[in-house]
Order: structure tokens, then sequence, then C-alpha cells
């Protein structure tokens, strides 16, 4: 109905409404009356190049107009002054269960598995609750977009890349299908308390390990085969070919279009993967990577991606203390492409900590900055429109108190696609409602 007023109207509007039914608005509102902003006085921290004291982002339409000392204020622009704060990207979350998972043990809050040991037709986002309570409590941290996969099998589904704003799945799309998510089989009872990868199949020996990559070998051979057979009939060769929905779904990876996410977490499990790609000329993405730093200067070699984490996973008995939070350094100075995911969905606010607390191991504060802005924008093949703030990609930034990786920073204001989404989710609205409740009325005593 609000699209329809003029602004009068609607400012009249808003005007009477009961100050508690603002503040409760859907998160997902339509999009202010203004497209227009300037964030004056601040410093801006693009990523991709030095930080600027005192500029100004200009956003207009969605689209990040300018990026400077100082810069024109397009007539109508709805103006913030930005003195004593500080302008990042939004944040860019490489693994998460978002809008697929609500409440794990309520029956009927998940949406993350599928029947059978190959789902490669599962898409993440035909699933996506775009009206999820988890997805306000993420942005109220920065998290701006997300990866957002199916788990279980050997092959799980497609993952989705989004943007946390839109009332349906399709309006939160940046890339629909983002990456094959591949579970590479390992031995029951290794790291992260066993299984075959991040709700993969469990394993009880080697015999199992390599009967689950034999099915996986088989499966992308098949799929290899009925990619080149549609290629040569699209040439104009004789013949016909019966249409496998899954093996549709297959062709962008074998093709080596599409990256295909490996959630390994052993060593073993890394160097199987990265054969594996190999053999098929996949290309592939390391996820999960516990010991990844046992081979971080080959995957640096061979430019393979790394998507760590949770750093707030407890570590397995094997491995040393630290070796979760020390992980990513090791990665990052040997010169590995790194990024971030938190795995879950009611953790996703997280992200911020999570990286934060693995400077404290050795990674240097840049690089982990870009571990969860411009790294994860390339990797997924968006580098050129997210991921930093630069003239003409795509207004995905927040302002901050401080740096958004210490705790005691908040985020003030927080832009996806160049609106201004309001911080209120259902933690703040309780807040809210019980900082706001009666005093007790004290007990009369009794003569």
């Amino acid at each position: 109905m609000a699209h329809s007023m003029n602004r009068a109207m609607f400012t009249a509007l808003v005007t009477l409404l009961p100050a508690t039914l603002v503040a409760q608005s859907t998160p997902n509102a339509p999009k202010p009356l203004t497209d227009s902003y300037v964030i004056r006085n601040a410093t801006v921290v693009p990523v991709v190049g030095p930080r600027i004291d005192k500029g100004t982002v200009v956003i207009v339409g969605g689209k990040i107009t300018a990026v400077s000392a100082s810069a024109p204020t397009p007539a109508g622009a709805t103006v913030i002054d930005g003195t004593g704060l500080f302008i990042y990207p939004g944040f860019i979350d490489s693994g998460t269960k978002l809008g697929l998972s609500e409440i794990e043990s309520v029956p009927g809050g998940e949406d993350k598995v599928e029947i059978g040991q190959f789902n490669p037709h599962d898409v993440a986002l035909t699933a996506v609750n775009s009206h999820s309570e988890l997805i306000p409590v993420a942005r109220y941290n920065g998290i701006t977009s997300v990866i957002t996969a199916p788990e279980g099998g050997l092959i799980s589904g497609t993952a989705s890349l989004m943007d946390l704003t839109g009332w349906t799945g399709d309006q939160m799309s940046i890339k629909t299908r983002a990456a094959l998510v591949v579970n590479y089989p390992r031995v029951a009872g290794g790291r992260r308390g066993g299984g075959g990868g991040r709700g993969g199949p469990a394993a009880d020996g080697g015999d199992a390990v390599n009967q689950g990559v034999t099915q996986l070998r088989d499966y992308f051979t098949n799929a290899k085969s009925y990619a080149d057979i549609k290629a040569k009939l699209a040439a104009g060769g004789a013949g016909k070919q019966k249409i496998d929905q899954a093996m549709e779904a297959m062709i962008p990876f074998v093709r080596g279009e599409l990256p295909v996410i490996f959630d390994a977490e052993s060593a073993a499990q890394i160097r199987g993967a990265l054969a594996f790609g190999d053999e098929f000329k996949l290309k592939i993405v390391i996820r999960g990577a516990a010991e990844a730093w046992q081979l971080a200067d080959t995957l640096a070699a061979r430019k393979v991606p790394v998507i760590v984490g949770p750093t707030y996973a407890e570590p397995s008995a094997s491995s040393a203390y630290d070796e979760i939070y020390a992980n990513p350094g090791v990665l990052a100075r040997a010169g590995v492409q790194i990024a971030f995911q938190t795995t879950g969905a009611s953790n996703v606010r997280d992200l911020p900590f999570e990286v934060g607390i693995t400077e404290a191991f050795g990674l240097d504060a840049d690089k982990a900055l870009e571990a969860i802005t411009i790294n994860p924008a390339r990797i997924w093949g968006v580098g050129d429109k997210y991921g930093s703030i630069e003239v003409g990609k795509v207004a995905n930034v927040f302002v901050s108190t401080g740096d958004p990786l210490d705790p005691r920073s908040h985020v003030k204001y927080l832009f996806i696609r160049g609106e201004l989404i309001p911080l209120v989710d259902r933690h703040t609205k309780l807040y809210e409602e019980f900082k706001a409740r009666p005093k007790p009325t004290p007990a009369v005593k009794k003569p």
C-alpha cells in the first residue's frame, strides 16, 4: 500500500502509528522513499585500497556512485553524519544454513537435507525462508550476504549466494547456483565427531571410504559423459538424449564453469579432494579444512581457495589446542585465498567475532577483513560487484562505531543494495519489551 502513497500521505500515516508498531515492523520492509544517501566525515575502509579519513560515500539507486575525501550531495539525498564512525563493506559468510534452519529441535523447522546420496538438482534457494527470524539477527552484526547450502549425502545439492533482504528467495538471490556441495568421505571417528563431512555419510574404515570415493567417481564420470553427449547433439550430432534433471544440474560443474565445494577436514581428505578435482578438471574450493595448514604451500601454489571455520568449534582430541584458531593465519601467510564460514543459521551473527579471534593467533588484521569481504566475493564469482567499497559496486555497506571484529563495536547503519535496513530483530524487540516492564509492586507487610 505504501508504494501507491505520496510522501505526505505516507509521513502522516507513520506519524499516527504507535511507536511499538513501527519498531516491530517487518525487517524486509518496502524500500524507503529516497534511494540516495550520503555518508560524510567517516573513516572509509574500502578493503582494496587505503583508508580515507573523513571520507564520503555516496549511494544512489542501490550502487556506490562516489568514494572520496569529499563529494557533492545529490539533490534530495539523505545525509548521514559519520563523524567518529567507520564505513565497511558488508560481510559475506561462505557457509551457512540461513533460511533453511530455524529451530533445530522443533520438527518442521529444518529443510536442509534431501533423501539419497546424490542431489545436485537440490538448489538451496528454493527452500529458503526469506522471513526467518535469524536473518535480521545476522544483519545486526554487519553480515549482508551469505552462502546457504543443503547438507547430507555425498552430493548434498547446490549452494546459493544471497543478500539478506527481499520478500522471496528469488529477490534475495545473487547467484541461485553458486557451487556444488560434495562431502568427501572420511573414516568414522575422525575430526569433528566422525562421519563423511558436514552431514555426509559415516564410514567404518578404509574400505568404506574407498567405496564412497568410487561412488563419487562413477557419478562424476556419468555426469561428464552426459555433458559431452549434450554438447555433441547441440553441435548438430545425430541422436537423442533422455533428459535427466540431476545430470543437467551437474553440467556447469563438470565443465569447470562453476566451483565445486569439497567439505573436507583432515589432510588426507584434502589430498583426496585435490586429486579428485584434478581427475575431472574441476574448479574446486576446500571448505572446513581444519588440517589445511599442513598443505598450505600446496594449496597456495595450486591457487585453491579455502573456506575455514567455524573457529568457535571444539578442537579434536588429536589436534593442538590452537589448531583451529591458528589455521587461517598459516594459510593466509602462505598465500592461500581464504574465507570464513559459521556453518549454521543462528550463529551467523558470530561471523565477525569468529574471525576476530584468529587475529590473536596470527591472522593479519587486513587479511582477516579481506576474508569476509573481497575474498569470498571473488571466490563466488561476484568480485566485480561485491566485497569492497568502490564506485559502481552494489551498495552493501555498514557504518560501525569501531573495528567490527571487536565485540565492543556495534553497527549503527546498514545498507543492502542501497536500502537502509532497520536494525530491528527479535533480540532488540525482546530487549525493549523487558526493559520497559513494570516494576513489581512492593509487598505489603502484614501487621
